[in-house]
Formats: structure tokens, C-alpha cells, sequence
């Protein structure tokens, strides 16, 4: 009865651990403290009618076992993002991969089908009041005129 009392009182302090960021933390940075503070609450309320040195180490050792926990979780939880960051990574890699190689192959077949003339023109490039030149002289752009 009393491990049930215990449990129903901790449990939500345990939950509540998690709903948030305080500061500049996140809710995973307060995972493991959290476990502990509910693993050292539940260490001391079980071992309530005990000598001291006996809720001493119930309360320690709650509180450890909290601590550990939570670290075990908090790594899971690091570990998890990483994966998932690390897979949209490699897919977006994927298809901008897929992307270039799809726009290769139009531009293969345009040239392969083109019924127009390529026409050069050089455009004159203008230069700013203070007179420096930081592009060249002109330049050469290749328009494609359908023939008619």
C-alpha cells in the first residue's frame, strides 16, 4: 500500500519533468534530474518508519538509481536525433542528387531535339560612377531562337 501511495505521489513529479524548458534547457537536459529528484522522493517515503541510516541510503540510493536512469534516456533520446537528422541528411542529399542528374538528361535531350538556332550576344557590362571593373568588359550570352 505504502509502495503504491509512494509511486501515485512521485509520478507526476517524474512526468512533469519533461513538459518543457526551463531557461535555457530542454526538456531532456531535466529528464535526469527529474528522475532523480522522484527516485530519492520514493527512496524516502518507502523507508519512512526506518532508522536514519536506512533512509539515508534508501534516499541515496533512489536517487542514484533516478540519476542513472535518466542519463540512459537522455542518451537514447541525443542518440535517436542524430540518427534522424543524420537520414533527412542522406535523403536530401538523395534527391538533389537525383534532381541534377533528371535536369542533365533534359538538357542532353534538348540538344538532341532542338529546332532552333543558337544566337550570341555580347552585352556591353556597365561600370559603377567610381570607375572600378570588377566584372569583364562584356559579356557573351547564348540565346536559343526557334526557327520558324
Amino acid at each position: 500500500m505504502r509502495l503504491l501511495v509512494a509511486i501515485s505521489l512521485t509520478l507526476p513529479l517524474v512526468i512533469l519533468t519533461g513538459c518543457g524548458t526551463v531557461g535555457n534547457l530542454s526538456s531532456s537536459e531535466l529528464l535526469a534530474p527529474g528522475l532523480a529528484i522522484g527516485g530519492a522522493s520514493l527512496g524516502a517515503f518507502v523507508s519512512e518508519n526506518e532508522d536514519n541510516g536506512t533512509r539515508l541510503a534508501a534516499t541515496a540510493g533512489g536517487g542514484l538509481i533516478g540519476w542513472i536512469s535518466g542519463l540512459f534516456v537522455t542518451e537514447g533520446i541525443k542518440a535517436e536525433k542524430k540518427d534522424e537528422f543524420r537520414s533527412g541528411y542522406e535523403l536530401g542529399q538523395s534527391n538533389a542528387t537525383k534532381s541534377l542528374y533528371w535536369n542533365i538528361q533534359e538538357l542532353h535531350e534538348a540538344k538532341k531535339h532542338s529546332d532552333g538556332k543558337v544566337v550570341y550576344y555580347q552585352i556591353p557590362a556597365d561600370y559603377p560612377a567610381d570607375g572600378a571593373r570588377r566584372t569583364p568588359g562584356s559579356v557573351i550570352m547564348p540565346i536559343v531562337q526557334k526557327s520558324e
